[in-house]
């Protein structure tokens, strides 16, 4: 027993030892002459002047995403510090606050798997001090992540950033309510989970540059489960908002479908099931996000007459209608943008009437200029507004089973004389990589003025992927992802963007 004792002391001795050797506080320098003697009175006051410019300096690990750490340090007087965090593999980050402070908090994030990382803390000046160094060794993302493997890899003409994406799978046993972000050399940064027992996957998450936050759309496959539609967390995990609960489940009626927003005025929108007759179709709604009390809508069956059930010739029981699958809404300028899959349209709509200002597609308002032997979309998902007051729209252009292929598309629209031409047209024919998926499907514009596109598939004869391609047709970036014989992963969406951190070069 007396052996045991000893060695348990001996143990902690040394774990001590290791501890305090991986905290290294740089001491303020002190002449010969002021240094203190044995034989000198020290007061109070002497004292306080070798006191070191950092103490209290603690690591806490973030249980929640094991590829991040909550640092937190106090100095002596007010000072605005700035921390580095590295590997020998990884380049790493640096974080700066923005104002000077005696307590300070920092979250490091960003970082990759079981990686020894040094932590730098310094006092931010034109001549920067550094006042201490330490230690974080990172952990591992979910065993479950499937797993990824680059492609091209020309990162100098990548747009940099990370790219934050859910998952599905052809097989229900290998999908799970998980959200993750790569950087652009492929590597999990990030990750966060959500207890499985409140939906069987994550169906949207978006990045919110403002707020620093990340909305997650949940798809709940039972009405049993008393779950939410949907979550929003900041980027150490924790949740900061969630909508009500409601009596209904992923597709169901009355809930959500295919995409879910948080506006900056801090209402939610999405479009939301209806189950009329035979009739499945969609009314885009604009909802308190606390009560989920309607403050606008907008819906199919005012403008369009609904079909008749002898009409349905699928087999299923419902008549897939309209099927909604993306909406753009600018609530300042009275403005929102619809996209309606089956109706292979893409819709701008009044606010303040409700009234539809203009249709872009093969059955539109618009001439098409140019001879492309395909001048319209088909079965397109998730179009984006960008260029000088909205006059350019990029879609995931599907395509349908007849035409056989899908494509990025690019159309510059002038609504003074009511034209459409195609700017910008990919589908991979020139690399050999020409690729066809009947679901799904992102394509967005990036700072850089390249497209970023997810090319994600129920189809077991194709890979899924991402991929970032200029404008000349070159792929410049691809992210492929686990595929067996008998199951795959599937991608419907992700975003790009710059994290809040400064990559060190």
């Amino acid at each position: 027993m007396n052996k045991i004792f000893v060695i348990l002391l001996f143990l902690l001795f040394f774990s001590c030892i290791s501890c305090e050797n991986s905290i290294n506080i740089q001491k303020e320098e002190i002449s010969d002459e002021d240094k203190i003697t044995d034989e000198d009175e020290v007061s109070d006051d002497d004292a306080d002047t070798v006191q070191e410019p950092l103490f209290n300096l603690k690591i806490e690990e973030n249980r929640q995403n094991s590829l991040s750490c909550r640092l937190t340090f106090s100095t002596t007087d007010e000072r605005k510090t700035f921390v580095k965090y590295y590997s020998d593999t990884h380049k790493g980050y640096k974080i700066t606050e923005d104002s000077a402070k005696n307590d300070h908090y920092f979250f490091l994030w960003g970082m990759r798997e079981n990686l020894d990382y040094t932590i730098e803390i310094y006092s931010y000046e034109e001549t920067p001090e550094l006042l201490a160094t330490t230690e974080f060794h990172s952990g591992f993302a979910p065993y479950y992540l499937p797993a990824m493997y680059p492609g091209e890899q020309n990162l100098e003409k990548t747009a940099g950033g990370f790219v934050l994406f859910q998952y599905a799978a052809t097989t229900y046993d290998h999908i799970f309510p998980v959200a993750v972000m790569v950087d652009r050399e492929g590597y999990v940064v990030w990750y966060f989970e959500y207890d499985a027992w409140y939906a069987s996957s994550f169906g949207d998450v978006a990045w919110n540059n403002e707020k620093r936050t990340i909305l997650i759309a949940l798809t709940k496959d039972s009405d049993d489960l008393p779950a939410e539609e949907a979550i929003e967390i900041d980027l150490e995990g924790n949740i900061v908002w969630k909508s009500p609960k409601i009596a209904s489940y992923y597709y169901g009626p009355g809930s959500w479908n295919h995409a879910y927003y948080m506006m900056k005025d801090g209402s939610v929108t999405f479009p939301q099931v209806i189950y009329d007759g035979c009739v499945v179709t969609d009314r885009v709604v604009n909802l308190d996000a606390d009560t989920y009390g309607e403050i606008w809508s907008w819906d199919y069956r005012d403008y369009f007459e609904k079909p008749d059930c002898s009409t349905n010739t699928s087999g299923d029981v419902w008549l897939d209608w309209t099927h909604t699958n993306s909406v753009t809404m600018y609530k300042e300028e009275g403005i929102v943008y619809v996209n309606s899959r089956n109706f292979s349209t893409f819709f701008k709509i009044d606010m303040s009437s409700g009234a539809i200002i203009w249709r872009l597609g093969k059955d539109g308002d618009f001439t098409f200029v140019g001879d492309n032997p395909n001048p319209w979309f088909e079965l397109a998902h998730d179009p984006e507004i960008n260029g000088v007051n909205g006059n350019k729209v990029i879609l995931y252009d599907n395509g349908s089973a007849e035409r056989g292929l899908t494509r990025i598309v690019e159309y510059t629209i002038d609504e003074a004389n009511m034209t459409a031409e195609m700017t910008f047209e990919f589908d991979g024919s020139q690399l050999g990589k020409r690729w066809w998926s009947e679901y799904w499907g992102d394509a967005d514009r990036l700072p850089n003025d390249n497209i970023f596109v997810t090319a994600g598939f129920y189809d077991m004869q194709q890979t899924s992927r991402f991929f970032e391609v200029t404008r000349d047709g070159e792929i410049v970036w691809e992210l492929f992802f686990e595929h067996t014989d008998d199951w795959q992963i599937s991608l419907y969406k992700a975003d790009k963007f710059v994290p809040p951190l400064e990559f060190i070069k």
